[in-house]
C-alpha cells in the first residue's frame, strides 16, 4: 500500500518537480524483473554473443532440429532402399543357385538311369 501511495504521489506531482529516481523507485516496487544495468558504453551490450542467441536462439534451434530430423529421414530411407536392394540380390543369387542344383541333380539322375540300362 505504501508503494502505491508513493507512486501516486510521484505521478500526481508536476513533471519538473518529480525526480526520475523517485519515479523509478516507486515503479520498481511493481516490477518483478531485475533492473537492467547500463554500462558506460551502451553499444557493448548489443555486441555481446549472448544477445544474439537471446534474440535468434529459437530460430537457430528450430533450423538445427529440422536439419537433424531431415537427415535422419533421408538416412533411414537410404538404409531401407539399400537393404531392399541387398535382399533382392541375395534372393536372385539363391534362385540361380537353386536352378543350378536342380540342373545338376537332373543330370546326375539322368546319368544314373543310363548306367542302369
Amino acid at each position: 500500500m505504501r508503494a502505491t501511495r508513493s507512486l501516486l504521489h510521484a505521478l500526481s506531482q508536476r513533471p519538473s518537480s518529480a525526480s526520475p529516481s523517485k519515479l523509478h523507485a516507486a515503479a520498481r516496487a511493481f516490477n518483478t524483473s531485475r533492473a537492467l544495468r547500463q554500462s558506460p558504453a551502451g553499444h557493448e551490450l548489443e555486441d555481446r554473443p549472448v544477445n544474439f542467441y537471446r534474440s535468434h536462439g529459437r530460430a537457430l534451434f528450430k533450423a538445427l532440429t529440422l536439419a537433424f530430423f531431415s537427415y535422419q529421414v533421408v538416412y533411414w530411407s537410404w538404409l531401407t532402399l539399400e537393404t531392399e536392394e541387398l535382399k533382392a540380390n541375395k534372393d536372385q543369387e539363391i534362385k540361380s543357385l537353386e536352378t543350378q542344383v536342380r540342373l545338376l541333380d537332373e543330370t546326375r539322375k539322368g546319368q544314373s538311369r543310363r548306367a542302369e540300362d
